[in-house]
């Protein structure tokens, strides 16, 4: 009986935590998405695709004030459909906005954060390139630093620096298209959790041949 007691009072004291404090947990909860470096010059800006503009207008306005030491950008992101690829599309918007063409170079076979890892270290590989500033959304940014660190290892310095972005992490519960950020990059937290890419054949597999 005094067990029982016990564990409702806990259940009570729950529930009362929970009810006051909500606010606090999921905004501590949206901000633990976002991970910013100390932004530091590196060899390249790779700019991820995703979102309308933010992602490319940050990343031509880092390469505009000389963060990438080899004056390249490399535009990540596969097809979308027939003929174009998001990598191809950012490229018209990096021209559009002042990058000489023949500074970029493009990944266009990822369909994931982790083939972009894949490609852009095959990229990196082949052109000497050992470090880059990696830009990408806030919500974004720790689950893409995570795996590009675990595919590139070691050997390849990378600089995690978010995009401006409509997104906001105050009240975010409180906003659709927040909402389903925050949900969508938690679902994909826990999936590279249970599906720990260290142990994964297919994605060292892309690595070592260099191709999907």
């Amino acid at each position: 009986m005094f067990r029982c007691l016990k564990i409702l009072v806990a259940f009570a004291l729950i529930a009362v935590v929970l009810y006051f404090g909500h606010g606090f947990i999921l905004e501590k909860a949206g901000r633990y998405l976002y991970y910013k470096d100390e932004l530091k010059p590196a060899d390249v800006i790779v700019i991820l695709a995703g979102e309308e503009t933010e992602r490319v207008e940050y990343g031509v306005k880092l390469f505009k004030e000389g963060w990438a030491r080899k004056d390249k950008i490399i535009l990540a992101g596969g097809p979308i459909v027939w003929k174009y690829t998001w990598a191809s599309l950012m490229q018209d918007q990096a021209v559009y906005l002042g990058v000489p063409k023949n500074t970029i170079l493009l990944e266009e076979k990822s369909k994931s954060t982790e083939e972009d890892a894949v490609f852009t270290k095959s990229i990196m590989k082949k052109f000497g390139y050992k470090s880059c500033v990696l830009v990408t959304s806030p919500y974004h940014s720790r689950r893409s630093i995570k795996i590009f660190r675990r595919i590139m290892g070691d050997g390849i310095t990378i600089i995690s620096a978010p995009s401006e972005s409509w997104f906001k992490f105050d009240e975010w519960w409180k906003r659709r298209r927040d909402r389903a950020r925050v949900l969508d990059e938690y679902s994909k937290f826990l999936w590279l959790l249970i599906f720990d890419l260290k142990n994964d054949s297919a994605v060292h597999g892309k690595i070592s041949e260099g191709k999907g």
